[in-house]
């Protein structure tokens, strides 16, 4: 039931950012903003879920960020005719990046992702096996066999 209403909260906020962007801004009509905005479904999975429970919040904005940023340009250059769709595409995808920020601690509160480790991003342990021959079959083979 929390993912229902993470879901809802996460569509009509980006509804209503995408409406005064690409709406008001740029005149594009309701209809194909509702269907940019289906895609969240997408990103709601891929930025909330998988992300954002192994990152941080600053990352999963960012996944967010790009996500919405393609979304919206392949989507509103398929559905509109005139306008910069890049320029929209990016303001969009500002918008929803800025809201991201502030929407992931309220999912990590609901989810209750503190509990999780995050992954660390720093520490790597990088060995290698060494050997202390340097040319292990010098010794095996006689003058003769060569």
């Amino acid at each position: 039931m929390e993912h229902v209403k993470l879901i809802v909260i996460k569509f009509i906020a980006s509804f209503v950012l995408l409406y005064l962007v690409l709406g008001i801004g740029y005149g594009m009509a309701v209809g194909s903003i509702l269907a940019i905005n289906v895609v969240s479904l997408i990103a709601y999975y891929i930025g909330d879920l998988v992300i954002l429970k192994r990152t941080n919040n600053l990352i999963a904005a960012l996944a967010d960020f790009a996500i919405a940023f393609a979304v919206i340009y392949l989507l509103a250059d398929l559905l509109t005719v005139g306008g910069d769709p890049l320029t929209a595409a990016f303001l969009s995808a500002v918008a929803i990046g800025i809201y991201e920020l502030f929407f992931h601690p309220y999912v990590a509160e609901v989810l209750d992702y503190q509990d999780d480790e995050p992954v660390s991003l720093k520490q790597y342990d990088y060995s290698m096996e060494a050997s202390d021959e340097f040319e292990p079959y010098l010794n095996d083979f006689d003058d003769e066999d060569i």
